[in-house]
């Protein structure tokens, strides 16, 4: 007897074709899902770092007295919208081992983490005088 010719696919061949599909439509998804995580993540990076940058180049353009007291609103805040998710916080210290260099540290906050930039400002200390009459 001759084998007799199949038309169309067994159970065990459809549910075979179909647990394929699945998990490629699985790990699509999966690579899809890492894509997006990590364009959010550099997103966030871009943005915290330019938030920073724009703090330090504020202090920049301040004295040397507005360094050593820093205001309040310059001291800490939160940024105007739509990025009013971050905060700040900065400090300016004087080093004591070098006239006229400030210690600047900016502490870039939000919901799930946290950006420091670091860095040091240079203003021209005060000349000395001397009490001599003219």
């Amino acid at each position: 007897m001759r084998p007799r010719a199949r038309n169309g696919i067994s159970l065990f061949e459809a549910v075979a074709a179909l647990a394929i599909v699945g998990v490629t439509a699985v790990s699509a998804l999966s690579a899809v899902g890492g894509e997006m995580r990590t364009a959010d993540r550099s997103r966030r990076a871009l943005e915290v770092e330019a938030l920073a940058t724009s703090r330090l180049d504020f202090l920049a353009l301040m004295s040397d007295q507005q360094l050593q007291n820093l205001p309040d609103s310059v001291a800490k805040g939160t940024f105007d919208k739509p990025l009013d998710s971050y905060k700040w916080a900065t400090t300016a210290t004087p080093l004591a081992t070098q006239a006229g260099i400030y210690d600047v540290r900016i502490q870039v906050d939000w919901k799930d983490g946290s950006y420091a930039l670091h860095s040091y400002i240079y203003r021209r200390p005060p000349l000395a005088t001397t009490g001599r009459g003219n």
